[in-house]
């Protein structure tokens, strides 16, 4: 990645061109072994740029659910009286206290 610069349609040419690279000293007189290691190689490459694509999509959904949940649950407070409100956050607290000790017994 070059550094500072979220603007790459500079250089996807020239990532496009590496990209094709291995396909094109198919025609060249090199031995079998050094064009499989090309290709895997370029294999091996476009499997991580798609894990970190995939890791970056996971993320963004699983920060965009935990944003709609937060929302939901402000929402439901907003429409209920201080009482309601303090039951309802013990009850989540409640809740979370189970699921941290289940981690714990789970771990151990």
């Amino acid at each position: 990645m070059l550094p500072g610069n979220d603007d790459y349609s500079s250089t996807l040419p020239l990532f496009n061109y590496f990209i094709r690279l291995p396909d094109q000293l198919a025609s060249a007189k090199f031995r079998s072994e050094a064009l499989r290691r090309a290709k895997s190689t370029r294999e091996d490459e476009a499997r991580k740029l798609r894990k970190v694509d995939d890791d970056e999509k996971a993320e963004e959904r699983r920060l965009k659910g935990d944003k709609e949940k937060r929302e939901k649950r402000d929402t439901q407070l907003k429409g209920m009286n201080a009482d309601e409100q303090r039951k309802f956050l013990e009850k989540e607290r409640d809740r979370d206290n189970k699921r941290l000790q289940k981690k714990r017994t789970t771990k151990g």
